[in-house]
């Protein structure tokens, strides 16, 4: 680790360490803005998210958040934040939403076009996502299906047209279905003895990436002890 990454960790475990002086504001923020997280998965995902760049301020008002993973968490941002860091990196412009429905009018499928100008040009990202596979059946899914499929055809458009920018960006809506399929333990052995089995860095990142989005979360730290072992193997 080079010497300013090491003064940014210092300086983000030190102001960590400010805002969680006292019990009585952990306990609040485990209450509310961390409902359902550990002490230290709170701490943790905090510290994630500054060493992205937000602020303690961002999880206060929902531009990025926490939501637990079992054993882990995923950090989320908030479609309108999302948005911003669009509009700042070239978004210029994006279609309504183009849905497919079925006979009682039940979206299907969704669809939505956002463009982005860089060096003088204008490109158009198209990105069309299916219902069955965000939709818990539960909630704003029920009573707002439409708009809330809209947000992940969305998402995935300015991942496309944004991949610097949004490599690691995603919404809740992307995630609440596999909050609710977490892996058995079973099966996160299993998958747990695939990434051990690699060989090499290539091959972990394939097996990594075929896993299912809420067993990569179980076994992130895993692939990141495995990532720089191989790393440090090739220098």
């Amino acid at each position: 680790m080079v010497k300013t990454e090491k003064s940014q960790v210092a300086i983000i475990t030190q102001e960590i360490g400010k805002q969680l002086a006292t019990k009585e504001v952990a306990g609040a923020l485990l209450q509310t803005t961390f409902k359902g997280f550990s002490e230290l998965n709170m701490r943790k995902a905090i510290f994630e998210g500054m060493m992205r760049g937000f602020s303690f301020k961002d999880f206060l008002e929902k531009n990025v958040y926490a939501i637990p993973y079992g054993q882990t968490y995923s950090l989320v941002n908030s479609i309108d934040y999302t948005r911003k860091i669009a509009m700042r990196s070239g978004l210029a412009g994006k279609s309504e939403p183009i849905f497919e429905e079925d006979e009682n009018g039940a979206p299907k499928s969704c669809k939505i076009t956002v463009k982005r100008h860089a060096d003088g040009t204008t490109g158009e990202y198209t990105a069309k996502v299916y219902f069955k596979e965000y939709s818990t059946g539960r909630n704003l899914w029920v009573t707002k299906p439409h708009t809330m499929i809209a947000k992940v055809a969305e998402m995935h458009a300015l991942r496309s047209a944004f991949p610097e920018e949004m490599a690691q960006v995603y919404v809740e809506e992307e995630f609440e279905k596999e909050t609710e399929t977490l892996p058995t333990e079973e099966k996160v052995g299993e998958y747990s003895e695939k990434l051990k089995a690699t060989k090499t860095l290539q091959e972990l990142r394939s097996v990594y990436a075929s896993l299912p989005q809420s067993a990569k979360a179980e076994l992130r730290q895993l692939a990141d002890e495995l990532k720089k072992q191989y790393e440090n193997l090739e220098i």
